[in-house]
C-alpha cells in the first residue's frame, strides 16, 4: 500500500520535465524535437510535450506553453491550460485547470509551482484520488518543504466517491514530517463530519504516514451486558520494531471497574514467532484481583528440532464465564472448546524433530480442573517422550513395520501417581490385485508396564504390566466411471463443470485384539483399556467430481458430493467392554449403530451436512446431525442446523437458526435462535442490524444467553461502525460473513 501523504506530493516529480510545444516537443537525453534546449538540462527518461502555442524567450531562457498543454512522461501525465518553464532558475507553474496523474491516482488544481532542481513547491486549490485506499484528498494549498516534508492548509479527507460524501475529516493544517517525526503526521483541529454535521473535534491528532506498521490509538468500542453495565474499550498500538509490537488496552466495565491487558506479538524469524496476551482486573463486583494469560510460540531449534508452546492460565474457575468472549485470542480455540465444554483449561509445550523414517516427541500437559476446587489431586503429563517409526520396508522384502512407543510421567501434588511405558511394533503387508483390489494386513504385539507409587489403597501399587495383540485385515476396490458436462447439462451450465466423475470404494476389514486382564490397571486415558475386539466392519464410499471449465492457477476437480455408510459386527463374546457394541441402554449387543455422513456442496452458495447413527435395535437415530445453508445473489443468506443425542450419560436435543436478510438496499437484518428441545428452553438468541454504503458501514447486536452449566445468564449490546479504509470500532458479527 502506498504512503497516502507521500503520494500527494508527487506532483513534485513533474521536475523533470521541460515544457514544449502542440506544437509537439519530445525532452529527453538532453534534446527537444522541433526546439534547441539549453545545455545542462538533462531528462532521464522522454518528456513528450504538446500545446497549441509553445514559445521560448532565448533572453530570459523561459519556456512558455499555452492552450491544452499536455505533459507525459511513462506513467506520468499533465494537463492544464497554461505552463512556464524557466530554465536558468528551474522554476515550472502550471496553471489553470492543472490535473496530474500518475499510475490510477489523480492530482487535480488551479495552480502548481515547483522547482525542478530542489523538487520543492506548491499546489493551489488541490484535489488529490488515491485509487488504491479510495482517498479523496482536498486542499486549499499545500506544499513541499523538504524530503518527505509536507505541509496541507485546509484540507478534507474521505472514502466516499460522491459529489456531497457521507462523511469527512477536516483539518486546518496537516504536516508530514517523516524522517523527523518517525513515520507520524500531525493535524491541527480535525473534525469528523456525518453528513454535514460535524460529530468529534479533537485539538490535535496524529496519524502515522509509512508503509509499514505504525503506532496509535486505536478506534474505542463501546457496549453494555447486564452483569456489569456500560462497556468502554480502547487501545493504544505500539510498533516499537520491525518484528514486534504490542498493543496496551484499559478497558471501563461499568460496575467491575478498569481493566488493564496487553498483546505482544513478535517474530523473530520466520520460523521463530508467537503471541502473549496479559489481563488483569481489579474486580469491584468480586471483590478480588483477577488475571488471565495465554500464550502461543512456536519455534525452530538446532539441527532441525523444534518447540512449540499453548500456554492458558486463569486465575480462577469463574473467569471464562465472566470474560470468555472478551479476551480469549483467536489463537488459543482449543483453549476455550477445553474450558467450556470439558471445563478443563489446558497448557502445553512440545517439542522434536521429524526424520524421513523416524519422529521423536516430548510432550509436557497441565490441566487446570474447573470442577474441583484446587488441582492437587488433578493428573498432569510432565512428560511424555515419544517415539515413532513410520511404515518402512523390512529388510528389503515386502513387508512393511513402524514402531509406536512412548514413556509417560502422570504427576500430581496428592494421590497415586504413575510411570507408564508402552511399545508397540507392527508389521504389515500391503498388495494391490488386478489393480483394483487393495488388501492390508497387519499384526502388532503391544507391550504396557506401569510404576505406580504413593497408591495409599494398596490397588495400584507397585509394577504393573500388560501384554496384548492386536491385528488388522483390510480389503477394498476403487471403481470411477466419467460422464461428459452435457450428461447432467443443467447442472454443468449452472456450476460451470466441464467433465464429471463419480467413484465407489467399498471396503471390508477385520479387527482383533484378544481380551485381557485390565482391572489391576489405572486408568489415565484410552491406551490403559484395550477393549476385546473382535469384529468385521464394512464402509461404503461414494463421491462425485468435478472439473471446472476454466482452472485456476490453484484450481483442481472440485467434490461436490460425498457419502459414507459404515457399521461393525462383532464375531466374538461383546460381554467385554467394547463401545461400540454397548447399546444406550447399557445392554451388549453384536452390531454397532450405522454410521453415515453425507456431504453436498453444490456451490460456495449451498451446501448440506448430515451425519447420522442409526440404532438397528431400536430403529432410531442415537446421533442425528443436520446442517444446512444458502446464500442469494442479494447476499440473504440462512444457516439451519438440528442435532439430537442418546447415550448412557445424557441425551441432547435442539436446533439452531442463522439468517442475514437484505431489505431496502444498504439495510442488512441478521439475527441467531438457539433452543434446547428436550428442556422446552432457549439457549441464547442474537438479533442485529448493519446499515452499508459505499464507504462506512455501522451496525448493532443484542445478544442474550440463558444460564446454562458453563455461562452465566447475560444480555449484551455491542455497536460496531466502519470506514472504508480508515479504521473501525467493534467487532462485526459472524452472520455477516454466512
Amino acid at each position: 500500500m502506498r504512503d497516502h501523504w507521500f503520494i500527494l506530493g508527487s506532483f513534485f516529480v513533474l521536475c523533470i520535465v521541460a515544457s514544449s510545444p502542440r506544437s509537439h516537443a519530445e525532452v529527453g537525453g538532453g534534446s527537444v524535437r522541433g526546439v534547441s534546449v539549453p545545455e545542462g538540462i538533462k531528462a532521464k527518461e522522454p518528456v513528450n510535450i504538446e500545446a497549441e502555442e509553445l514559445t521560448y524567450d532565448k533572453e530570459t531562457q523561459t519556456y512558455e506553453a499555452h492552450g491544452q498543454v499536455e505533459v507525459s512522461q511513462e506513467d506520468l501525465f499533465l494537463k492544464a491550460d497554461h505552463a512556464r518553464l524557466n530554465m536558468a532558475t528551474n522554476e515550472l507553474v502550471a496553471w489553470g485547470n492543472v490535473l496530474l496523474r500518475e499510475g490510477e491516482d489523480v492530482v487535480e488544481c488551479e495552480r502548481l509551482e515547483v522547482n525542478m532542481e530542489t523538487r520543492l513547491g506548491r499546489i493551489y486549490q488541490a484535489r488529490l484520488y488515491l485509487k488504491d485506499q479510495n482517498f479523496h484528498v482536498t486542499g486549499r494549498e499545500a506544499e513541499k518543504l523538504g524530503e518527505n516534508h509536507y505541509r496541507i492548509f485546509d484540507g478534507s479527507l474521505t472514502t466516499c466517491d460522491a459529489q456531497r460524501p457521507p462523511w469527512k475529516f477536516t483539518v486546518k493544517e496537516i504536516e508530514v514530517k517523516e524522517m523527523a517525526l518517525g513515520g507520524w503526521g500531525t493535524a491541527k483541529g480535525p473534525v469528523f463530519y456525518f453528513e454535514d454535521i460535524p460529530v468529534l473535534y479533537f485539538p490535535w491528532g496524529a496519524f502515522p504516514v509509512r508503509q509499514e506498521r505504525q503506532s496509535g490509538f486505536l478506534m474505542p468500542e463501546v457496549g453494555y451486558s447486564s452483569t456489569y453495565g456500560l462497556k468502554f474499550k480502547n487501545g493504544f498500538y505500539w510498533a516499537f520494531a520491525k518484528n514486534m509490537d504490542t498493543t496496551l488496552y484499559l478497558d471501563y466495565l461499568g460496575d467491575r471497574g478498569f481493566k488493564e491487558a496487553l498483546q505482544y506479538n513478535y517474530a523473530f524469524t520466520q520460523d521463530t514467532k508467537g503471541q502473549a496476551n496479559f489481563y488483569f482486573i481489579d474486580d469491584q463486583k468480586a471483590h478480588e484481583d483477577r488475571y488471565a494469560y495465554f500464550i502461543q510460540h512456536e519455534q525452530k531449534l538446532p539441527y532441525d528440532f523444534y518447540l512449540k508452546a499453548d500456554i492458558n492460565r486463569v486465575s480462577d474457575h469463574q473467569y471464562f464465564q465472566d470474560f470468555r468472549s472478551e479476551d480469549l485470542p483467536e489463537t488459543a480455540k482449543m483453549a476455550e472448546m477445553d474450558a467450556v465444554s470439558l471445563s478443563l483449561l489446558r497448557s502445553v509445550v512440545f517439542g522434536g524433530k521429524n526424520w524421513d523414517q523416524f519422529s521423536i516427541l516430548v510432550d509436557n500437559e497441565v490441566f487446570d480442573d474447573f470442577t474441583q476446587t484446587n488441582n492437587q489431586k488433578t493428573i498432569q503429563t510432565l512428560p511424555q517422550i515419544s517415539f515413532y517409526a513410520h511404515p518402512q520396508s523390512l529388510f528389503n522384502t515386502p513387508f512393511f513395520y513402524n514402531i509406536t512407543s512412548s514413556y509417560t510421567d502422570f504427576w500430581r501434588e496428592r494421590g497415586f501417581e504413575s510411570n507408564r511405558g508402552d511399545l508397540f511394533p507392527t508389521i504389515s503387508y500391503p498388495v494391490r490385485l488386478l489393480d483394483v483390489l487393495k488388501f492390508e494386513s497387519d499384526v502388532g504385539l503391544r507391550e504396557t508396564f506401569y510404576r505406580n507409587y504413593n497408591d495409599h489403597t494398596g490397588t495400584f501399587e507397585g509394577w504393573k504390566s500388560r501384554e496384548t495383540l492386536e491385528a488388522n485385515a483390510q480389503t477394498s476396490a476403487d471403481f470411477y466411471r466419467v460422464y461428459d458436462a452435457e450428461t447432467f447439462s443443467m447442472i454443468s451450465d449452472l456450476l460451470k463443470v466441464s467433465k464429471w466423475m463419480n467413484i465407489i470404494e467399498p471396503t471390508i476389514s477385520y479387527q482383533y485384539s484378544p481380551p485381557v486382564n485390565q482391572a489391576d490397571l489405572p486408568i489415565y486415558d484410552a491406551v490403559d483399556r484395550i477393549p476385546y475386539t473382535n469384529q468385521i466392519t464394512y464402509r461404503f464410499t461414494q463421491s462425485l467430481m468435478g472439473k471446472p471449465e476454466k482452472e485456476g492457477a490453484s484450481s483442481g476437480a472440485v467434490e461436490y458430493e460425498k457419502l459414507e455408510i459404515s457399521q461393525s459386527y462383532s464375531l466374538g463374546d461383546p460381554s467385554w467392554y467394547n463401545p461400540l457394541f454397548i447399546g444406550t441402554d447399557g445392554k451388549k449387543r453384536s452390531f454397532s449403530d450405522i454410521e453415515g455422513q453425507l456431504w453436498l456442496n453444490f456451490s460456495p452458495s449451498l451446501y448440506t451436512y448430515l451425519d447420522t447413527e442409526l440404532n438397528p435395535y431400536r430403529g432410531s437415530f442415537d446421533v442425528f446431525s443436520l446442517a444446512m445453508g444458502a446464500k442469494d445473489r442479494r447476499n440473504d443468506a440462512v444457516s439451519v442446523g438440528y442435532s439430537s443425542s442418546t447415550s448412557t450419560s445424557g441425551s441432547f436435543k435442539g436446533i439452531s437458526l442463522d439468517a442475514r436478510v437484505k431489505t431496502i438496499p444498504p439495510l442488512y437484518l441478521f439475527g441467531s435462535y438457539y433452543y434446547n428441545l428436550l428442556s422446552g428452553t432457549w439457549v441464547q438468541w442474537i438479533i442485529g442490524a448493519e446499515y452499508q454504503t459505499e464507504c462506512w458501514s455501522a451496525g448493532f447486536i443484542l445478544q442474550d444467553i440463558n444460564r446454562n452449566v458453563s455461562i452465566k445468564k447475560e444480555t449484551k449490546f455491542e455497536f460496531y461502525f466502519k470506514l472504508l479504509n480508515i479504521g473501525s470500532t467493534g467487532r462485526e458479527p459472524y452472520h455477516m460473513k454466512l
